[in-house]
């Protein structure tokens, strides 16, 4: 081997792995209004979001039941990534928390399109701090067409 051109690897390396640090995190790339045929979705960058299918619009205000947060998070070490659109309530009267979990399943179709799926079937799983509630399955991958997924243009 050439020795001499081995003091060229380290600066080489250097700018390899400061270039491929430079890209936009997954979150920051979903921050924003996206809109399908069926729905959109806003995720903000305060972590907060809105969804809407038709005329159902999560997180539904409810009687007697104060939305005290809604945050969304992004774990791209998995593939698909998943998306978790999470809402924390509490009942006014007994002062009970619950969360909700809405979780979804996401892929780039380009850099300003994105795709979700979830499979709309709330679940019995529960967990116990604070007691938490599936509003969906986490599909394992996407289908060519499916009623549960949907393609989604940044506004």
């Amino acid at each position: 081997m050439d020795t001499k051109h081995l003091g060229l690897m380290p600066p080489i390396l250097l700018i390899f792995v400061f270039l491929f640090s430079c890209g936009d995190s997954v979150e920051t790339k979903l921050i924003g209004e996206w809109q399908g045929t069926d729905g959109s979705i806003i995720l903000n960058k305060d972590s907060s979001w809105v969804f809407t299918i038709g005329d159902f619009v999560l997180p539904t205000p409810e009687e007697g039941i104060i939305v005290e947060n809604m945050i969304w998070a992004v774990d791209d070490t998995q593939d698909p990534v998943h998306l978790d659109c999470m809402v924390y309530l509490r009942q006014i009267g007994s002062g009970m928390k619950r969360r909700l979990i809405l979780p979804l399943i996401l892929r780039f179709l380009g850099q300003n399109k994105i795709q979700i799926r979830t499979i709309f079937e709330p679940s019995n799983d529960s967990t116990t701090t604070p007691p938490t509630l599936y509003m969906g399955k986490r599909p394992t991958g996407f289908e060519i067409e499916s009623d549960d997924q949907m393609t989604l243009t940044r506004q």
